[in-house]
C-alpha cells in the first residue's frame, strides 16, 4: 500500500466517523440540534468576521459539535530572512497543515467518559538554517522537520473513570503531548518552544508530527495536583519519511518510561491568576553508543576505537505557565510567562540542556485588545564532555574551530490579529554564539509567522 493510498484511507476513516456521528438520515426526523445548525448557517459571518476561515459548512460543523465531534484544522507558516550569517542572505518558508477530529464518545456513541482523536499532519517548505548554512543547534522555524510528508500524528482513545479523576489513554501518541508540554504558537525560534526535552534528544523522544504506540495514566490526587505516568515505544523507524502511516512495531529498540507531577494553582485575590507547574523525567531502555568515550574509557575522537555502549537514556524536565497580570474583559492588559527546562544525561546526548523564558502581553495598543507582543530568551548547551573532547582535539591540532558550548536565541515579535481566524506575527531574531561557538559572529534574522484557523 503506497502513501497516497494510506492517506486516502485515513481521510476516509475520519470522514466516515464524522458522518456516523452526525446522525440524521432521510428516514428520521431531524434532531433538535438541526435547528441550531440551520440558524448558524443562516447567520454565517463574513470572511473578515468569522472565527474559522471555512465557516460552519452550512451548519454541518455545529451539528457535528452537538453530536460530540469537533473538527480542527489550521495552516501555520514559519518564514525567515537572515540579514547576516551563513553562506548568503536568503528567504525561506515552511508550512504545516493540521487536520484533527476529536470525538466525545458519550455524545456520539453513548460511551460515557471517552474521547477518541485522530490527527493528520503535512509539512511543506524549506529550512532557512539548512539552506544557507547557519549551522545552529536549534532551528529558527519551529514547524520545520520530520520530513515534508503526510503523517498520522494521533490515533488514540482516552477513557475517564471516577468522575474524571482517572484518565487512561492508549494508541498512537507523542511524548511531547503528554509530558512537558507548553504553548509555543507565538514564537518562531525553536530555542523558545516546548517541550524542551524532545528537542535536545530528538532521536528518541518525539513531538508532533511523529507518533509511537504508547499508554498514559493520568491520576488526580487533589483538585490542583495530577500525576502522569506513561510507557511509549522507542522506535526510530517512526522517523523515516516512508513511514508516515506506519503502525507496526518492527524496529523498536526499547521502551520509554515517563512520569510527571503537575500542579495547577490559582493565585490572586479572586483566583484570577491561573498557573501550571510541571516536573518530570524519562528513562529510555534502548542501548546506544556513549557520546564521547571508547571501550577503554578514552576519547573516541582521538583513539578511533569503538564507542563504549550504554544501556539507557535519561533526563528530567520542568515547565511553567503562569498568568502574571489578569487581562481585562476584552482580553487586553494580560501578562503571561512561560518557562521551559530540560536536562539530558551526559553519557548519551550531545546536547546537555535547554532553558527558555517567554513573556507575552496582550493589548499593547488601544483598540487592539487581541494582539500580543512576545519576547523570549532561550539557551541550548552542549554536553560538557563533548566540549572537553573538542578542546582536546584543538590541543592535538585536529580541530581549528572553537569548542561548542552554549547557543543563545532571542526573539521579539508582534502578533497582529488580522481577522479572528488569521494572525500575522512579524518579528526579529538574534542568535548569539551560533552553533555554540564563541568564534562565530552573531546572527540577526527577520521572521514572520502566519496562522490560518480553518
Amino acid at each position: 500500500m503506497n502513501q497516497s493510498t494510506r492517506t486516502a484511507l485515513c481521510g476516509g476513516a475520519m470522514t466516515a466517523a464524522l458522518l456516523a456521528a452526525s446522525g440524521a438520515t432521510a428516514q428520521t426526523a431531524p434532531p433538535p440540534q438541526a435547528t441550531t445548525a440551520q440558524a448558524a448557517a443562516a447567520t454565517q459571518p463574513g470572511l473578515w468576521e468569522r472565527p474559522l476561515l471555512t465557516g460552519d459548512w452550512g451548519g454541518l460543523r455545529t451539528r457535528l459539535k452537538d453530536r460530540g465531534v469537533v473538527f480542527t484544522a489550521n495552516e501555520v507558516v514559519d518564514a525567515g530572512y537572515n540579514f547576516d550569517g551563513g553562506t548568503r542572505s536568503d528567504f525561506r518558508a515552511a508550512g504545516q497543515l493540521y487536520l484533527s477530529a476529536a470525538v466525545d464518545t458519550g455524545k456520539a456513541w453513548g460511551l460515557e467518559g471517552g474521547k477518541f482523536q485522530v490527527t493528520l499532519m503535512n509539512r511543506q517548505g524549506n529550512s532557512l538554517a539548512n539552506d544557507v548554512g547557519l549551522n545552529l543547534l536549534q532551528p529558527v522555524q519551529t514547524i520545520y522537520g520530520r520530513g515534508t510528508i503526510w503523517r498520522l500524528s494521533n490515533l488514540w482513545y482516552e477513557q475517564s473513570f471516577n468522575d474524571g479523576a482517572t484518565q487512561f489513554k492508549f494508541g498512537r501518541v507523542t511524548h511531547g503531548d503528554d509530558f512537558g508540554a507548553t504553548p509555543c504558537g507565538n514564537v518562531n525560534l525553536l530555542h523558545l518552544c516546548g517541550p524542551a526535552s524532545s528537542q535536545i534528544v530528538s532521536g528518541y523522544l518525539y513531538n508532533l508530527p511523529v507518533s509511537s504506540w504508547g499508554v498514559r495514566l493520568r491520576q488526580r490526587i487533589t483538585p490542583e495536583v495530577h500525576v502522569n505516568l506513561g510507557v511509549i515505544e522507542s522506535n526510530p523507524v517512526n522517523l523515516r519519511e516512508d513511514r508516515g502511516f506506519y503502525l507496526g512495531t518492527d524496529g523498536a529498540t526499547g521502551a520509554i518510561y515517563a512520569g510527571e507531577l503537575q500542579w495547577t494553582p490559582k493565585f490572586g485575590a479572586n483566583n484570577e491568576l491561573p498557573g501550571t507547574y510541571k516536573i518530570g523525567g524519562w528513562i529510555d531502555t534502548s542501548d546506544s553508543n556513549n557520546v564521547v568515550f571508547d571501550v577503554n574509557g578514552d576519547y573516541q575522537a582521538l583513539t578511533g576505537l569503538a564507542f563504549a555502549r550504554e544501556e539507557r537514556h535519561t533526563g528530567i524536565h520542568a515547565n511553567v505557565v503562569q498568568q502574571l497580570i489578569a487581562p481585562e474583559t476584552d482580553g487586553s492588559g494580560g501578562l503571561t510567562v512561560v518557562g521551559n527546562l530540560a536536562v539530558a544525561d551526559q553519557a548519551t546526548n550531545r546536547m546537555r540542556s535547554k532553558a527558555a523564558v517567554i513573556l507575552s502581553y496582550t493589548g499593547l495598543f488601544p483598540g487592539r485588545a487581541k494582539d500580543d507582543v512576545t519576547f523570549g530568551v532561550g539557551a541550548v548547551s552542549m554536553n560538557g564532555r563533548v566540549t572537553d573532547v573538542q578542546d582536546a582535539q584543538i590541543a592535538a591540532g585536529l580541530r581549528t574551530e572553537a569548542a561548542q558550548e552554549t547557543e543563545v536565541g532571542v526573539e521579539l515579535n508582534y502578533g497582529y490579529r488580522l481577522t479572528p481566524a488569521i494572525t500575522v506575527r512579524p518579528g526579529i531574531q538574534f542568535i548569539h554564539n551560533p552553533g555554540g561557538r564563541s568564534d562565530r559572529e552573531d546572527i540577526t534574522l527577520g521572521s514572520i509567522k502566519l496562522v490560518f484557523n480553518l
